[in-house]
């Protein structure tokens, strides 16, 4: 997509502008899908939200944002929370976050070349960000780190 930093600001604007709908719709899927996993608070959930937005529209580099799933991850660890429901409702946010992206870009391109670029832009932070998630959890849980984070983690 080079060239195109406008058309990732307007597509980063247009979904940031809708960004308490993508919430909402976020934990509504989420709590329909694994009831489960719906002790996280709107508070946190837009955070989540607002950060992915900024990765999936391209505006942010995945890696920017990674530690935020991480520190996620860790956190679901060391709260004992099952590691399939977390992965589960990642999956299941990122599957509304990756229609809406798909929504947007289709409004604001046609299904071109653009279009393209910005569903694998898309799809490689649905990966990269499930991924540091997962990996936050699976971090956390190793006995020795657990007992490390969960001082700094309860506090907050």
């Amino acid at each position: 997509m080079s060239g195109t930093n406008d058309g990732r600001a307007a597509l980063h604007r247009f979904l940031a502008d809708r960004a308490d709908e993508i919430t909402a719709e976020v934990a509504g899927e989420v709590a329909a899908r694994v009831p489960a996993y719906t002790h996280l608070g709107p508070d946190e959930i837009a955070n989540l939200v607002t950060e992915a937005i900024a990765v999936y529209s391209g505006t942010r580099e995945a890696r920017a944002v990674l530690p935020v799933f991480r520190a996620l991850g860790a956190g679901e660890a060391c709260a004992g929370h099952d590691v399939r429901h977390f992965e589960s409702a990642l999956r299941t946010a990122a599957r509304v976050l990756v229609r809406r992206t798909a929504g947007a870009a289709s409004r604001l391109y046609p299904p071109t070349a653009e279009f393209i670029a910005v569903m694998r832009t898309a799809f490689t932070a649905e990966i990269a960000i499930v991924e540091a998630a997962i990996d936050g959890h699976r971090r956390a849980t190793r006995p020795a780190v657990a007992r490390r984070l969960y001082p700094l983690l309860s506090d907050n």
